[in-house]
């Protein structure tokens, strides 16, 4: 699980969605001096096409409702690291933040200190986060996957008469025969169990 952090965020696209203002255009120049180009998409304004496409990270005015809800539409379809931008901090707001599973925060007025350390922080941290999903994912495809094969293996000992160790090797030459692995194979008998007692022959 372990990957070298991402350092440099030179010619990355981040869409910044907050009003005008003071804090936009600290935040506009900073990441400009980063090497980030800066998209700016207004709070309650359709997404500019070229902005969200390219965006490869996104900060947010919590305070703006109409922001965070922009925030929500872009990240339902493809996740992003999400770094929101908080002035008030009522209970409320808080919570509109967390909604957004954000990965870093930048509290109001925005100063160029700081503003490396959340891209940082929530680049990392997203990446991190996809790594774990992707794993959890993998393991709970394994886990279905396993048990598929033993529902298989029982399957063939009831219509075969046969040990659970003469079923798994009759599964695993059928797999190999077929060239698929032994749990494709059995999620294909589990969805069409007519067809699992044909092409078996028993291994002596």
């Amino acid at each position: 699980m372990s990957r070298r952090p991402i350092q440099s965020f030179r010619g990355w696209h981040a869409a910044m969605i907050l009003p005008p203002g003071r804090n936009r255009d600290v935040l506009r120049e900073t990441l400009e001096r980063l090497g980030v180009v800066p998209g700016v998409l207004e709070p309650g304004m359709p997404e500019p096409a070229p902005v969200e496409p390219a965006a490869r990270l996104l900060v947010v005015d919590n305070d703006v409702p109409e922001a965070t809800q922009a925030a929500a539409a872009m990240t339902r379809e493809r996740s992003l690291p999400i770094v929101v931008v908080i002035g008030l901090e009522t209970p409320s707001r808080l919570q509109r933040a967390l909604d957004l599973e954000p990965h870093a925060m930048l509290l109001k007025p925005i100063r160029a200190t700081g503003v490396y350390s959340a891209l940082y922080v929530a680049v990392n941290g997203h990446r991190l986060r996809e790594a774990w999903l992707e794993r959890a994912a993998d393991l709970e495809r394994r886990h279905a996957g396993r048990r598929q094969v033993i529902k298989a293996v029982l399957d063939l000992m009831q219509r075969h008469g046969c040990s659970d160790e003469q079923a798994y090797r009759m599964l695993r030459k059928e797999s190999m025969r077929q060239r698929v692995t032994v749990e494709a194979l059995a999620a294909r008998l589990a969805a069409e169990p007519s067809v699992a007692a044909p092409p078996l022959a028993r291994d002596a």
